[in-house]
């Protein structure tokens, strides 16, 4: 897979290992996560959307048996909330509105069979973001531990936003967890 942002694309030289050609492709799977050569999240998030449908099938064959809220709510946690949320924290501030919408369908229809009101992808994203850019933070081993240091405001608690001039990179995981972060501390 080749990622090119240039305006004048030439194609690549063909890779070669052990003689033989590397394919190029659109789209690789890599740890379960689609990625493609635009850098953007669509395919990955049909990949998503298929999954949990096809365990939605069996929270809704659980309610059928009239199997308590409680354990449905133990299933969407541990086998559909598991499959939409995995590592959300790479993708969930970088996909369209679309992607967003649909997914948000899912889980409020998986609410509905569940009995009970489950968080919605905006909530787990925020939480899961900033989570993590706290780990980073308290982590003086992790690669990003530095960089996050350097953004430290000498006034507060906050953290300043990296400067981006693409809207790829503000999407990315880096400032969308910094302006997560910041918004859910309060002003000091």
């Amino acid at each position: 897979m080749v990622v090119d942002f240039r305006k004048s694309k030439s194609p690549p030289s063909p890779v070669c290992i052990s003689g033989k050609e590397v394919e190029l492709v659109p789209s690789y799977r890599f740890l379960d996560v689609q990625l493609d050569n635009k850098l953007e999240w669509s395919t990955n998030t049909d990949a998503v959307y298929k999954k949990a449908m096809s365990r939605l099938y069996f929270l809704r064959r659980l309610r059928s048996f009239s199997v308590c809220s409680r354990m449905r709510h133990m299933f969407y946690q541990s086998v559909m909330a598991s499959t939409i949320f995995f590592a959300v924290v790479c993708w969930g501030a970088g996909i369209k509105a679309k992607d967003a919408i649909r997914l948000n369908k899912l889980i409020k229809k998986a609410g509905s069979v569940v009995g009970c009101r489950l968080d919605n992808l905006d909530e787990v994203v925020r939480d899961r973001m900033v989570l993590k850019l706290r780990t980073i933070m308290d982590s003086p081993s992790h690669p990003l531990h530095n960089t996050v240091d350097k953004l430290r405001s000498s006034f507060s608690n906050r953290l300043l936003q990296p400067r981006c001039s693409k809207e790829r990179y503000r999407k990315s995981f880096l400032p969308s967890a910094i302006r997560l972060y910041n918004s859910s501390k309060p002003s000091q």
